[in-house]
């Protein structure tokens, strides 16, 4: 049995970037992923959940997943989410969801959730909505800060090589496809097999970098190549990249990808902040700011 709390509290959870290491992760190769100061807000209180929450599936498992591990019969409360964390963009937002939720579940009903357990949690809600997970997601989100991820494994990388830097996330519009189907599609597509090699590479190059406090912004450039040569990424958007490294910028889309519309957010980073910021806004880009790593 478990008590409800006495007062009222909230629980954030910041959604995330893939610097390096998109597909090659489901391969076991480690993936380096850094917070957000952007993420998903939920408060928990006496009531009942609104109609479209009753009819959210993902909502929906999560609940029936704290039910059972709280050994609670019946969940009655009301849920007060808030996100200014993008869907459908390969920053994490289904994942800072999950968090969110089953952190204010615990904290609502005084049930003792540590971080691993939350881990555990949100990877198997992240199964749910999007098939087999790698994993990376519910980690950055769990533990975050700037992190080296593979198989279930998490190092926490120092974030001095990124503290004072900004980064540009530019929205090239909402994938139609699930984080499950371009992973599906690359599975599938044997001949992609040495690019993954490749973004395993690359991503190893990152770590030791960051590890001796140095960022080089070459690297997001070529595992950009590489995604676009295992076929992940949409025309329009690619046309888009090579603008924006013409400008000066070095930048890589960050998730899963995408092809029949849009890929989700191009990472960029640019040595001449203000006037990578002016062209952007000049090229009618939709954009936002931000600091990575520092976020937890």
């Amino acid at each position: 049995m478990v008590s409800k709390r006495k007062k009222f509290m909230s629980s954030f959870y910041s959604g995330k970037v893939i610097l390096s290491g998109e597909h090659s992760v489901v391969y076991g190769y480690q993936a380096v992923l850094a917070s957000l100061d952007l993420g998903i807000s939920c408060i928990a209180k006496e009531g009942s959940l609104s109609h479209e929450q009753k009819s959210d599936l993902y909502l929906q498992h999560i609940l029936e997943m704290f039910s059972k591990l709280a050994q609670i019969k019946e969940i009655q409360l009301a849920l007060k989410i808030k996100s200014n964390l993008p869907q459908k963009s390969g920053l994490g937002s289904s994942a800072a969801f999950a968090a969110a939720v089953f952190s204010e579940l615990a904290d609502f009903y005084n049930y003792s959730l540590n971080q691993d357990r939350l881990y555990k949690l949100v990877l198997e809600a992240e199964n749910f909505i999007h098939g087999r997970s790698s994993g990376a997601d519910p980690a950055i989100v769990v533990y975050g800060g700037l992190i080296a991820f593979s198989q279930g494994k998490v190092e926490h990388l120092p974030d001095l090589a990124l503290a004072k830097k900004s980064f540009f996330l530019i929205d090239s519009g909402i994938a139609d496809e699930s984080t499950g189907e371009m992973v599906a599609k690359v599975a599938a597509n044997k001949s992609s097999r040495p690019f993954i090699d490749e973004i395993g590479g690359i991503s190893q190059k990152m770590i030791v970098d960051l590890k001796n406090s140095f960022f080089n912004p070459q690297l997001l450039n070529e595992n950009q190549a590489l995604l676009e040569e295992i076929g992940i990424i949409a025309d329009s958007v690619k046309d888009t990249i090579r603008q924006l490294q013409k400008l000066g910028a070095f930048c890589k889309i960050t998730g899963a990808g995408g092809l029949k519309s849009g890929s989700g957010f191009i990472l960029a980073f640019h040595q001449n902040e203000a006037n990578f910021e002016q062209n952007l806004k000049n090229m009618g880009l939709s954009f936002f700011k931000t600091q990575l790593g520092n976020t937890k």
